[in-house]
């Protein structure tokens, strides 16, 4: 299945450290991502937003869809759009975490939006890599020096448990109001995540 990769304006280190481009990936990029993905050599499909945010003055000579800066739309969430529009299930956001509260929200809401449209849709940096779970049972990868992190996405969810991991959970109710599934540590081994009710934020960081 060919993988859309949408590159954001802000993203903490390189984009090539973060992911392998391969050769059939289709790429956006939103707004002044264009300048990220440029200085790696990275050439775009379409390049997508209201542009206030990229002064680079780079011209490119490919597709390049332009909006008000006034709109409802935020630029990733306009290429996330486009990406469904044309048909593609497998989205992978480079950047877009850290920076501006704010926008980090927003990007994480509009992850909510992919998925509920039925996309297998990442956010991922150097350091961090953001996803969501509903109604699941998913290993995850060990990567050393690296942390994970569960936080409701409903009021209740139901039958959350760990497993392999130095925290584990058993049956437990998470609430998107206590913080209980933070910082935990993997074992020996991939871990394991289930929710039998509801929707989980994954989110597999690197660090102390």
């Amino acid at each position: 299945m060919q993988r859309c990769i949408i590159i954001v304006a802000y993203n903490e280190g390189s984009i090539k450290k973060a992911i392998e481009i391969n050769k059939d990936d289709y790429i956006i990029c939103a707004d002044g991502g264009y300048s990220l993905a440029y200085k790696e050599g990275i050439i775009p499909d379409v390049v997508i937003g209201d542009f206030d945010s990229d002064k680079s003055n780079i011209n490119f000579n490919g597709e390049i869809i332009s909006y008000p800066s006034e709109k409802d739309d935020t630029d990733s969430m306009l290429c996330i759009k486009y990406a469904l529009e044309k048909g593609f299930t497998n989205i992978i956001i480079i950047g877009g975490i850290g920076g501006r509260l704010d926008h980090t929200i927003a990007n994480i809401q509009s992850l909510a939006y992919a998925f509920e449209k039925g996309a297998d849709i990442k956010m991922i940096d150097e350091n961090n890599i953001v996803f969501i779970m509903e109604n699941d049972c998913i290993e995850i990868e060990k990567r050393e020096g690296w942390k994970m992190s569960i936080f409701a996405l409903r009021p209740k969810c139901n039958g959350v448990s760990l497993y392999n991991v130095k925290y584990p959970l058993d049956n437990v109710i998470l609430t998107d109001s206590f913080p209980l599934g933070i910082s935990n540590e993997f074992k020996q081994g991939n871990a394991k995540v289930e929710c039998t009710d509801g929707r989980l934020l994954i989110m597999i960081t690197k660090g102390e």
